[in-house]
């Protein structure tokens, strides 16, 4: 589903994080679809949620990163598990995913067994602004886009520095516009994922995390792009088609297709505005001078 140009990247979707309850499917009505986030929707249909960039930037931070059998990772908004378990299976470290969303975390074990590193992948319930774990506990934090869906960002930073070791290494890749929005498509937006978004910009997320203990160690830019309609038509149609949402009662799987596909579209549009950067950043200790001479790539 994603192909890569020079500085380019196809992606369907947004990376996610939202707090529900596990489904009982033959229990859903229409109203209650009719009324679930896009983040409720991804636990639900089961879709592989791929950070910004999909498998192309995966295996860049899996690079960057030097990861190996030895390092840890937290992922912050696993999602169900895509990045984790290929982090995984690419380089044999052990990943800790953290959600809010309990099904989507379901899911993210099942296929971490399914894809035979369950014994490498935990997945659990967290909190981004209020950490469970102790001081220095991990290699690399991974954080994806989901720092944007975050309503206290700068406590969710300092938590991402608290719980990395010394040297250790922070990998976001932060969506932004290049384009500038009109009111009402951040407003629909706002509206599927449940969280009351402002346009940010490069310079923004740029801005963000330049602070203490921080140092950028990489970035690189990309844009995301334009995709028919069809192609999400057929996307969601396959997704869609899964067997467990046969299950679904009639009008409620009719109820499905309709705000899925309507979500899907609705990206559509908005990520053709958008960009993201991939950043590699390392928590510096206290005792470690600022670079002087630094160098620009010509």
């Amino acid at each position: 589903m994603h192909s890569v140009n020079p500085k380019k990247i196809t992606s369907l979707e947004p990376s996610s994080n939202d707090t529900t309850s596990p489904l009982d499917l033959y229990a859903l009505s229409p109203e209650t679809i009719g009324i679930m986030s896009y983040n409720e929707l991804i636990g639900l249909v089961r879709e592989t949620n791929r950070p910004p960039g999909g498998s192309n930037a995966i295996m860049e931070i899996a690079h960057q990163c030097f990861l190996n059998p030895s390092k840890t990772v937290l992922e912050i908004g696993t999602s169900t598990g895509i990045t984790a378990i290929e982090l995984a299976q690419l380089t044999g470290c052990k990943v800790v995913g953290i959600d809010i969303n309990e099904n989507s975390l379901a899911e993210a074990q099942e296929r971490a067994n399914r894809k035979k590193v369950g014994h490498l992948c935990t997945f659990q319930k967290d909190d981004a602004t209020a950490l469970s774990f102790p001081d220095e506990s991990f290699d690399v934090v991974f954080c994806g886009n989901v720092t944007s869906l975050v309503s206290n960002r700068d406590k969710a930073l300092a938590e991402y520095a608290r719980v990395l070791k010394p040297g250790g290494l922070l990998a976001a890749i932060p969506m932004y516009y290049i384009k500038e929005p009109s009111d009402q498509l951040v407003d629909d937006v706002r509206k599927a994922i449940r969280v009351n978004i402002t346009p940010q910009y490069r310079q923004d997320w740029e801005v963000f995390f330049k602070i203490s203990p921080f140092v950028t160690l990489s970035q690189s830019n990309f844009c995301f792009d334009e995709l028919p309609a069809a192609t999400v038509d057929a996307f969601c149609k396959t997704i869609l088609e899964r067997p467990h949402l046969q299950s679904l009662p009639v009008h409620s799987r009719e109820a499905l297709n309709k705000i899925y596909t309507q979500y899907m579209q609705l990206f559509r549009i908005n990520l053709a505005h958008m960009g993201f950067s991939t950043l590699i950043l390392r928590k510096e200790s206290a005792d470690i001078d600022a670079e002087l001479f630094t160098s620009t790539k010509i």
